[in-house]
């Protein structure tokens, strides 16, 4: 006669691994940095549901008190001063806790993106990466879906909706901001105006929707066109991918 296996044993292996992983992670904890203990207290202290707020992982007063936690620990490191290995390393751990920042910052942007009907529009026209410099989002023209009006400074209403999504996003991080116009290579055709003035104009109204939108004016770095000098589409100088607005997101220390 068989005899029945109650699944009592499944629930106390179960258990064990939940603790198994507890442990390690507080293990993690207490040999990481103190930049990492930081970050990790202010997500679980202040989380923020970004899909539906439209806003960063971490809530307003989260982002500020990791902010200043974060200064609090440079200022004790520099008062008591550090080894070169001790500050190689505490650069490194900084460097991956802003990488997952940034990540998660660009997930938010593409929810909102996604979630809204008009923000939809401009699928295909975003695109998020990580550079040498920081987290790089450009959004570039379609004949379909412009960004300004033809041949001005004038953002259409869906870009300033867009923009403003964005600026609600990376207003909660700390993170300098630089602001970058673009135009493909066909010459401007109006009077003195080339494209070296249009795309500065450009990146400038750009800067403003994203003030407005709840970025600190203190934190925009720089706002520079570049004509048609850094081509996204160098095989088809016409394209309307070379038209765009490019906004980096400076990893803190350069």
């Amino acid at each position: 006669m068989a005899t029945h296996h109650g699944g009592a044993w499944k629930v106390a292996f179960a258990d064990f691994v939940t603790a198994l992983m507890a442990l390690f992670i507080v293990l993690w904890l207490l040999s990481s940095s103190e930049e990492t203990k930081a970050a990790v207290a202010a997500y679980f202290n202040n989380p923020s549901i970004f899909p539906g707020e439209g806003r960063g992982f971490l809530s307003a007063e989260g982002a500020i008190a990791l902010q200043e936690r974060l200064a609090q620990i440079e200022a004790k490191r520099e008062l008591q001063g550090g080894g070169d290995e001790e500050s190689s390393g505490t650069e490194s751990e900084q460097r991956e806790m802003e990488e997952e920042f940034f990540m998660r910052s660009a997930q938010a942007i593409q929810a909102a993106i996604d979630q809204d009907e008009t923000l939809s529009e401009f699928d295909g026209q975003v695109s998020i990466e990580l550079s040498n410099e920081g987290l790089r989002i450009q959004i570039h023209d379609e004949e379909h879906t412009p960004l300004f009006l033809t041949g001005s400074e004038e953002a259409t209403d869906k870009t300033k909706k867009l923009l403003g999504s964005i600026s609600q996003v990376l207003a909660d991080l700390p993170n300098e901001v630089i602001v970058e116009g673009h135009t493909d290579a066909r010459p401007f055709a109006g009077g003195t105006t080339t494209n070296w003035e249009l795309s500065a104009r450009r990146a400038n109204s750009a800067r403003r929707v994203l003030e407005a939108g709840g970025v600190d004016p203190t934190r925009i770095a720089r706002v520079v066109g570049y004509a048609d000098r850094n081509l996204l589409d160098k095989e088809r100088p016409f394209s309307t991918r070379n038209r765009r607005i490019s906004i980096v997101v400076r990893y803190q220390g350069q």
